[in-house]
This record gives structure tokens, sequence and C-alpha cells, in this order.
């Protein structure tokens, strides 16, 4: 997950191959969704208002198929313009 500057969330849903956007008052839509979205995870915010997400596949691990790696290589590093900048970080 992630957070904008505007205190929207940004989440994988990994049951649903999707990423979902969930507003301030609670309202939660799905903005990505496809089956190359396998377990979306790390989320970030650029500064050139997309959001990067990497997809890692870990639900197809060799320990969750009795030793066998389901992996699929190229892995992904996905982006969407969310005309959003990231939330601020204090040092």
């Amino acid at each position: 997950m992630i957070t904008s500057a505007k205190g929207i969330v940004y989440a994988g849903d990994y049951e649903n191959n999707s990423i979902r956007k969930i507003l301030p008052n609670g309202t939660m839509e799905t903005i990505a969704h496809d089956p190359r979205i396998l377990w979306p995870d790390t989320f970030s915010i650029g500064p050139d208002q997309y959001l990067y997400v990497i997809v890692n596949q870990l639900h197809r691990q060799a320990r969750f198929h009795y030793g066998r790696d389901l992996r699929e290589k190229p892995y992904s590093l996905l982006r969407m313009r969310i005309d959003e900048f990231p939330a601020p970080t204090f040092s």
C-alpha cells in the first residue's frame, strides 16, 4: 500500500489480480484489473505522478506448490498514471 498527498490509499488486491484506490471517505474502486497483475506488491508514487507496482508472484513460489516453482519470468514493474503526488515524508 501507499498513500498519496491527498490521502488516497493505493493497495493491491492479490486475490482478484487488481489494484484498488481507497478514498479518504472509505469509497473503494478498482483502478486496474488484469490477469498479469500477480500479487501486486511494493507500491511507490513517483514525482512524475505515476503509481509504480511490483508484480512479485509470491503465491506461485515453490513452498506453496509442493516444491514446484510456478513463477514466470520476466518479473514485472508496472506503472500507471494517477495524477497524484506522493505523501510528504519527514526526516
